[in-house]
């Protein structure tokens, strides 16, 4: 991501509605299906604003940004972070045993590799947290600005979960009480002329009241996914375990 939306995004963290609903989602899934862990690693941590949900569930979190502008804003908050890249983490084998990547692997060119690195530096048993944004037919301008690779659909992350040596403890779609507003807005830019060269994010600035309310919606969404998976949303959540290699030899 270029390193003046990484600037924008952190002025945005701690009040843009989906922002703070991703996390309230994230913390929920966390509290419903994980255990507590003690080393975490936050891959594509930005500001650094996620590892400080991720230390609620983890005694010590480490976080990786291949930006270096994501790097300086997260040592500002005084966080140990270093620069390295999703494909290639510069850890030992099982060393962690939690792994969230948020808003990261469409990012990536390979993802499949990205994944699999993941289950290296995993424990056995660890925990991977994922969110992704859903669906090919909501790529935008958007997407361009943020320089994804792709969208989701729930089976397919699933599967490339499974072949990469994880099994799927929670798998849900999120942002689902604004999916219609967002799917609307996105084909209605669709119709006007954009700059192919200069891509905007739209990260649309709403009056408090409208913010409040889309904020409110996900913290009820967030209690939601604590005991039923959505049906259709703009992003998906799953919570993934390292299956160790006694169970894949007994499945086998």
């Amino acid at each position: 991501m270029k390193s003046e939306l990484i600037n924008t995004e952190k002025g945005l963290e701690d009040s843009y509605w989906w922002f703070v609903g991703r996390r309230l989602i994230l913390d929920r899934v966390l509290r419903r299906f994980a255990k507590r862990t003690h080393v975490a690693l936050d891959v594509g941590c930005g500001s650094g604003r996620n590892m400080q949900l991720i230390a609620g569930h983890s005694d010590w979190v480490m976080g990786l940004d291949r930006s270096p502008a994501a790097v300086t804003l997260a040592h500002a908050r005084g966080l140990p972070i270093f620069c390295a890249d999703g494909h290639v983490l510069p850890l030992a084998n099982s060393s962690v045993d939690l792994v969230s990547a948020l808003d990261v692997i469409e990012h990536l060119d390979d993802d499949m590799r990205a994944l699999k690195e993941f289950n290296r530096v995993l424990q056995p048993e660890g925990l991977l947290l994922i969110n992704v944004p859903a669906y090919r037919f909501l790529w935008s301008e958007h997407d361009e600005a943020l320089m994804h690779r792709r969208r989701y659909v729930a089976s397919e992350l699933h599967v490339k979960l499974t072949q990469s040596g994880f099994r799927v403890l929670k798998r849900s779609y999120a942002v689902f009480f604004p999916f219609f507003p967002i799917v609307f807005y996105r084909l209605f830019r669709g119709v006007f002329p954009k700059d192919a060269f200069a891509p905007q994010a739209s990260h649309i600035i709403l009056p408090a009241f409208l913010n409040n309310l889309l904020v409110f919606m996900l913290k009820i969404e967030a209690w939601m996914i604590g005991s039923i998976n959505l049906p259709w949303g703009t992003s998906i959540v799953v919570l993934a375990e390292k299956v160790s290699p006694a169970t894949t030899q007994t499945e086998s």
